[in-house]
């Protein structure tokens, strides 16, 4: 015998007639619902695909998240134990590279090499060290005016060339850095 993923549901109308509508039928979340969603959660991270293997939606579980405050801890630890995994697969590819193996027709291997994954080497490297990264954060406060200077002004001399009698006067402020 299968059973049905739909079944119906009586319901009175708001003009007291009584109807039927057909409604996906769900498991409930129960203990065992719950652990294996977050057995899932913690494999890849993907809620929806998590409450699926369940057998419950996504919004059974972000209900389930308020009123349990035991799942919602249990939910962060299996995210944390995604984000681990991740950085552990991405910190090999980084070491470790990959080998890439060509065959020829009959199936026998005619060369292997090692695959470092360049960009995951540059944003690890941006991650740690500042001399790789392309911005730099610059924290400039300026008071009673607007100061422009762009980008091509070699020099003092060059600047009062290009743009004398439209300086505007002014006097700096010392700011104090909030911590």
């Amino acid at each position: 015998m299968t059973t049905s993923k739909f079944a119906p549901v009586q319901y009175q109308g708001p003009d007291g007639e009584w109807r039927v509508k057909i409604v996906a039928q769900r498991g409930t979340f129960d203990e065992a619902a719950k652990q294996r969603f977050l057995e899932e959660y913690a494999k890849h991270g993907r809620m929806g695909t998590s409450a699926s293997a369940a057998g419950v939606t996504g919004k059974t579980v972000r209900a389930h998240l308020e009123l349990d405050p035991e799942f919602a801890e249990a939910c962060l630890e299996a995210e944390e134990t995604y984000r681990s995994r991740l950085i552990e697969h991405h910190q090999t590819l980084v070491f470790e590279g990959q080998t890439k193996t060509t065959y020829d027709r009959q199936g026998n291997v005619v060369s292997e090499e090692k695959i470092y994954p360049i960009r995951l080497i540059e944003l690890e490297l941006k991650k740690h060290d500042e001399g790789y990264r392309d911005k730099r954060e610059v924290d400039v406060k300026v008071s009673g005016g607007v100061l422009v200077a762009p980008a091509d002004v070699t020099s003092i001399d060059d600047w009062e060339a290009r743009y004398t009698g439209q300086t505007i006067e002014g006097e700096a402020q010392e700011v104090e850095g909030q911590d």
